[in-house]
This record gives C-alpha cells, structure tokens and sequence, in this order.
C-alpha cells in the first residue's frame, strides 16, 4: 500500500507526497521492506491493470493536486505542470469544466496520468473514467466507487486519516490511500 499526504504549496497546486512502507519504515529505524512488497501483488487478478499508473505514481512520488476557477485556467496550469516535469496530475472535481480538461489532457498527453479528487458518487467516477481518468481520489472511502474499480485500469485512492480508516479501506479492496 502507498500512503500519500498533501502538503499546500500555492492556491493552484498542492502536492501530494507519498510514503510508501519503506519510506515510512526509514524514518522509524525499522528495517526496510522488500521492493516486491512494495509493487501490486501479481496474484489479484486485476493487479495488472492500474499496475502502470501505480507504477508512474510510485516513481514520481509527487501527485501535483489542481484547483482552477475555470477550464481555460486549469488547461494552462495543468500544461505548465506537465510542461515541467509533473507525470500524475489531480484535477479537483470542483474545478469547471473538470471532465472536458481531463479528456483534452489525457488525449494530449497519453504518457501521463490524470486523475479526478474530490470524487464522491460512483456517477462523477464513471463520467471520469469516460474522460480518462487514471485514478480517482475522494476524502473519504466511497464502497460504491471501490466496488466500480476493482476490474478496471482505474487506481482508486480514498482519503483516511485514521489506523482504522486506513484498515477497513484496505480490508475494502484499496491499493493505495491518501492520508488526510
């Protein structure tokens, strides 16, 4: 599992760090984990199919987090970004036109991976995933979202803040989670 943590940066970006076990280990002088605990296991059957943006996330160790007022701002903003070496972009779901820039991004930069926060209903999950959407995150573990994934290219990352948050988005299915 990869835990992921947002630190603010500017009213456009945020980033999002990840700390998978062997980093969160380091800090706590605990010996390291091996790199294949850290991969997606091989034996789930759908573990190959987000295995790319898993893989993308991972080398990056950085989710750039984007809020626009408008599509015309965030397709600038997300550009730049891109533009200067940013490979896993959010696009928060309250940002106009979130769909329409997702998609123009996504066919614009097919190597990269774009993904919807903010996600809430297995609906605005959906319409992400028509517009391309790598990976979905929300604050919160949505069953139904997690459920919608689990056979899919789609890496779905709900938000915990707790040990048992952590645990039952784990127990749910989770690969990845987003510490609050």
């Amino acid at each position: 599992m990869v835990f992921t943590c947002t630190f603010p940066c500017n009213p456009v970006f945020q980033f999002q760090r990840l700390f998978t076990r062997s980093r969160l280990q380091q800090h706590h002088s605990a010996p390291p984990l091996s790199p294949s605990n850290l991969k997606p296991s091989s034996s789930s059957s759908s573990s190959h199919h987000y295995s790319h943006t898993f893989s993308l996330i991972q080398d990056s160790a950085v989710i750039a987090c984007l809020r626009a007022n408008s599509a015309e701002q965030a397709m600038e903003a997300a550009r730049a970004a891109v533009n200067g070496g940013i490979a896993v972009l959010e696009i928060v779901r309250s940002t106009p036109g979130v769909f329409e820039v997702l998609q123009a991004l996504a066919n614009e930069y097919p190597t990269k991976a774009f993904g919807v926060g903010t996600v809430l209903t297995a609906e605005d999950a959906k319409t992400a995933i028509k517009a391309g959407a790598k990976f979905l995150m929300s604050p919160a573990t949505v069953n139904d979202i997690l459920d919608d994934v689990r056979d899919t290219d789609v890496l779905y990352m709900p938000g915990v803040m707790t040990p048992t948050e952590i645990y039952s988005a784990h127990n749910a299915g989770a690969k990845i989670v987003k510490i609050q």
